[in-house]
C-alpha cells in the first residue's frame, strides 16, 4: 500500500459520515449525506443532496420532531409527498465514522410538505406515540366519541358504500351511483381495493374530494366495459345457481347443472379481476343532528344546550 493510499484510507475512515436508511413496507431505501456513496455490510448508500435539522432531546418528545430535507428532484422524497405515506415510513440515521456504525435517531415520517426548491419530511421519534396524553373528553356541543369507535357503537361496517371508481383528477375522485346528499361522506374516508384509507374533505353527486392525493387510486379504475362484463358473469352465475339448486341431486340433469355453475363462478372470477371495489364512509359533524341521522342521538356526547354564556362570570350592568 503506498503512503498517499495509507493516509487517504485513514482520512475516510476518520471523516463522520450520516446514513439515512427509510422503510417504506417491504422496501428500503439508503442514503447518505457525505460527498460519495458508502458501502457497508453489502449496502450501498447512495449519495444525494439530503440534510437534517437539529437532534433534540428534551421532556417534550412531541416538541422534538426532526426534519430531514430533500432536494426536490428526489424521487423518494416525491414518492412521499404525493401519497407514499398511505403506507408507514420509518427512518434511521446513522453516523459512520472510524468503521463504527451507531444509530443516532430513529422514528417514522408524520408529514411532507414542499418548501421552495426542498421537500421536507417531518419525523417523529417513536417514543411519541407513549408519551401523547391521553384523550379527555370535554365539556362541548359537539359529540366527543370518535366516529365508528367503541363510545359511538356505530357498526362501521353498516354504513359503508361499496362503489366503483370511474376516474380520479388529483384529490377529486368519481365513483358510480352514489344516491345521497352532498357532504353525505363529508369528513368521513375512502377505504380503496386493498385496505388503504383516505379521509373525504366533501361530497356531491358521484364526486368526493380526498384530503390528499392517494395516487394508487388510479391504478384502480374501473371502465364500464370491465364492470358490465362482470356485471353480466355474475347475473349468470346466480341463474345457474339457481337452476341447480331446483334440481334433486339424483336428477340426471343435476351433474351437468353443477358443471355449468363451476363454469360460470370461474367466469366471474377471471371478470372480478379487471373490476376494483371500493367503499365510501358517511362522515359526521358531530352534532345532535348529525347523530340523528344515524339514528345515534343516545350515544351522542355532547351538549347541544349548554349555555352560551360562563355562569360563573359576573357581567356590570
Amino acid at each position: 500500500m503506498g503512503v498517499r493510499t495509507f493516509f487517504r484510507n485513514m482520512f475516510d475512515s476518520a471523516t463522520r459520515r450520516e446514513l439515512y436508511e427509510f422503510t417504506r413496507g417491504t422496501e428500503k431505501f439508503y442514503y447518505t449525506s457525505g460527498d460519495a456513496e458508502v458501502e457497508l455490510n453489502d449496502v450501498v448508500y447512495e449519495q444525494i443532496t439530503i440534510s437534517r435539522s437539529e437532534i433534540k432531546n428534551s421532556s417534550d418528545l412531541e416538541k422534538d420532531p426532526l426534519e430531514i430535507t430533500f432536494a426536490r428532484d428526489s424521487k423518494f422524497a416525491q414518492d412521499c409527498l404525493r401519497s407514499a405515506l398511505e403506507e408507514n415510513v420509518y427512518v434511521k440515521v446513522i453516523k459512520f465514522q472510524h468503521g463504527q456504525q451507531s444509530i443516532l435517531w430513529q422514528g417514522r415520517v408524520v408529514s411532507v410538505k414542499p418548501s421552495g426548491a426542498s421537500i421536507v419530511l417531518k419525523c417523529e421519534t417513536n417514543y411519541t406515540k407513549l408519551g401523547r396524553a391521553g384523550a379527555r373528553l370535554k365539556f362541548q356541543r359537539t359529540c366527543c366519541h370518535d366516529l365508528y369507535g367503541s363510545g359511538c357503537r356505530l357498526n362501521k361496517a353498516d354504513w359503508g358504500v361499496l362503489t366503483t371508481i370511474k376516474s380520479v383528477t388529483a384529490n377529486s375522485i368519481e365513483l358510480r351511483d352514489l344516491n345521497f346528499d352532498d357532504n353525505y361522506f363529508r369528513l368521513g374516508m375512502l377505504q380503496s381495493a386493498f385496505g388503504v384509507s383516505v379521509g373525504i374533505e366533501s361530497s356531491a353527486g358521484n364526486t368526493v374530494n380526498i384530503i390528499r392525493r392517494l395516487d394508487s387510486l388510479v391504478d384502480q379504475i374501473t371502465n364500464d366495459a370491465d364492470l358490465l362484463a362482470y356485471q353480466t358473469a355474475e347475473a349468470e352465475l346466480e341463474q345457474a345457481i339457481a337452476v341447480r339448486d331446483g334440481l334433486d341431486e339424483d336428477d340426471p340433469s343435476f351433474v351437468d347443472a353443477q358443471a355449468l355453475v363451476e363454469l360460470k363462478q370461474e367466469a366471474v372470477n377471471v371478470a372480478s379481476q379487471k373490476v376494483f371495489f371500493v367503499v365510501a364512509y358517511p362522515g359526521c359533524m358531530k352534532s345532535l343532528t348529525a347523530c340523528s341521522r344515524f339514528n345515534n342521538t343516545e350515544n351522542h356526547l355532547g351538549f347541544a344546550y349548554m349555555p352560551e354564556d360562563n355562569p360563573a362570570t359576573t357581567r356590570n350592568a
